[in-house]
């Protein structure tokens, strides 16, 4: 295979990939749209049908963080302040080098200087 053959099949797989991710949208849309037709039909009333599916969205989003998120995400925030805590050191250690350097630097151009 030639390289142009592998970039065409990267070009294919992000189409697909596209339209993948709108078929399933089209279809979560289609799913939800039901559902509030299908409570209308029980409660009388498209307001209360779509406050009622909302809700159930509500709390089905607020199960899933509690439940399955909350602890992953307070874990990639301490991995998050860990990675800030080693850059925040390593601006420090070049700082020191840095200043250190520049120490020596003018020393040597004084001596130079001197000469």
């Amino acid at each position: 295979m030639s390289t142009h053959d592998k970039t065409a099949s990267g070009g294919h797989f992000a189409i697909w990939l596209l339209l993948f991710c709108i078929a399933t949208t089209s279809a979560l849309v289609l799913l939800i749209m039901a559902l509030v037709v299908g409570l209308s039909e029980l409660f009388g009333s498209l307001i209360w049908a779509s406050l009622a599916a909302g809700g159930i969205f509500l709390l089905a989003a607020g199960g899933i963080y509690f439940l399955m998120l909350k602890g992953p995400i307070a874990q990639l925030r301490a991995q998050i302040e860990t990675v800030y805590d080693v850059a925040r050191l390593l601006k420090q250690g070049y700082d020191w080098v840095h200043r250190k350097l520049e120490f020596f630097i003018r020393l040597l151009d004084k001596l130079r200087r001197a000469e």
